[in-house]
């Protein structure tokens, strides 16, 4: 039930950004409103986003009853001006950054991916190492080849998406306040001398 709760709570706190950025767009065409909700109209469209936000399976009704219940409360928040809030569009702001960080990861991730190449030879030297590791008391090598090959190559993808993310900071005009940096205080978070700053 909590994990139900959690999920609901974060479809919801996505379903409400989702609306609060796409509340101002253009009237869409009566043939595409599904339901008026005063005056924001849910399209064809948005039941089919949020179709594949909630748990699979889920039917048609209780999503779109999900949607009433996100903009009648989105609605609420906006009379009572809760969008104007700093720390509001600062959370807006950081989901917006970690939404496009983590596209950027899976286009580049799958990308290095293809590149990756894994040789038989590779494959037999991590499988001797496995089966020394383990003292022999490992799968044959046909049944477990293609999931060790597998492993290995996105080990290796892993290593050029963390070459292309250390290029890209080499590359950058980087310039540091170590003045500001060093004075700053953040509670709990550990010194280079192993204590907490603000302790």
């Amino acid at each position: 039930m909590k994990k139900n709760l959690k999920q609901f709570s974060y479809f919801l706190a996505v379903g409400l950004a989702a609306a609060l950025i796409t509340g101002c767009a253009k009237q869409p065409d009566k043939d595409q409103i599904v339901v008026q909700v005063n005056n924001y109209a849910v399209t064809v469209d948005d039941l089919k986003y949020e179709a594949k936000m909630v748990v699979p399976g889920a039917g048609k009704e209780l999503i779109l009853q999900d949607i009433i219940t996100k903009e009648l409360l989105l609605q609420e928040a906006q009379k009572m001006e809760l969008d104007k809030n700093k720390l509001f569009m600062k959370e807006i702001e950081n989901y917006w950054k970690q939404s496009l960080i983590k596209r950027l990861i899976n286009i580049k991730g799958e990308e290095f991916l293809a590149q990756a190449k894994v040789s038989a030879a590779q494959v037999k030297a991590e499988y001797s190492r496995l089966s020394e590791e383990s003292a022999g008391k490992i799968e044959p090598y046909a049944q477990i080849a293609g999931q060790i090959q597998e492993r290995l190559r996105i080990k290796q993808a892993q290593v050029l998406l963390d070459n292309w993310i250390n290029g890209l900071k080499k590359s950058a005009n980087i310039k540091r306040n170590e003045v500001v940096f060093n004075d700053l205080k953040l509670r709990g978070a550990k010194n280079l001398a192993g204590g907490a700053d603000g302790e």
